[in-house]
């Protein structure tokens, strides 16, 4: 299991594969600017800030990838601990190199249509519940390969959607893509909601996500007890502000 260190965050049933003509019709543009105010400069290499995404993106291509890994589960511990932020900002700097497809699985709590600016006509919400396809909910981002998977409006029973056998259906789509994308999941936290551990069957990995300073290590071994720590194939440290000034580190730890 490797441990990244990252700055804190700036803000508070079965289905055919995704065509590329799909795809086409629904491709989107982002304002680039308005990723920035929301926390999202993953997309801009040159940013002091993204060195930390480039370095993840590389230790998850040359390990999990290589080794055969197609979806990745991004969770926490409690909310709050930065795993949204993490997860945009890995799946954009990942598309720089990658196909990547992201998905908003936090049905309770979406906002990766707000962060991105997406309008979402379908949403992943709509498809678990039969209400569209899965080739109707991706959103494809000119110029990157990045395709977006929303949600279009928060579901309470977001359990019941998450134990349909349409999930699986999702997964099976996306690891049919003729070009292998690596697909980033962002869920709830681990210890809110039995929502991840109903996603973490259907990936390859996990990646936790922990803050400094508030994530206790009795929160973490119950995440790691309730996820299997085996399947937990990388940890994320979101680092508190300190001195004023935030601090981006990317240094690497691999534990006994």
């Amino acid at each position: 299991m490797t441990m990244i260190t990252v700055g804190k965050e700036d803000f508070a049933g079965q289905t055919s594969p995704c065509t590329i003509v799909d795809l086409e019709r629904r491709r989107v543009r982002l304002d680039r600017e308005k990723l920035l105010e929301n926390g999202i400069f993953g997309l801009e290499h040159m940013d002091p800030r993204a060195r930390t995404f480039i370095l993840l993106r590389s230790q998850i291509m040359n390990g999990f990838y290589a080794e055969g890994g197609r979806v990745l589960v991004v969770t926490s511990t409690q909310a709050g601990n930065g795993k949204t932020f993490v997860t945009a900002n890995l799946a954009c700097a990942l598309s720089l190199i990658q196909p990547t497809v992201l998905i908003d699985l936090d049905l309770r709590r979406p906002t990766m249509a707000t962060r991105f600016g997406l309008t979402v006509s379908a949403g992943v919400d709509d498809y678990l519940l039969g209400d569209c396809e899965w080739e109707d909910v991706g959103q494809k981002v000119a110029g990157l390969d990045l395709t977006l998977y929303p949600v279009r409006e928060p579901r309470q029973d977001s359990s019941t959607l998450l134990s349909l056998d349409r999930l699986a259906g999702a997964m099976t789509a996306i690891r049919a893509m003729p070009y292998q994308p690596l697909c980033i999941i962002d869920t709830p936290p681990a210890l809110v909601l039995d929502d991840v551990m109903l996603i973490a069957r259907k990936g390859d990995g996990i990646v936790m996500v922990i803050e400094e300073g508030r994530t206790t290590s009795g929160e973490l071994k119950e995440a790691m007890r309730l996820l299997g720590a085996p399947r937990i194939v990388g940890t994320v440290l979101n680092k508190s502000i300190t001195s004023g000034s935030r601090r981006y580190d990317y240094d690497y730890y691999e534990p006994a």
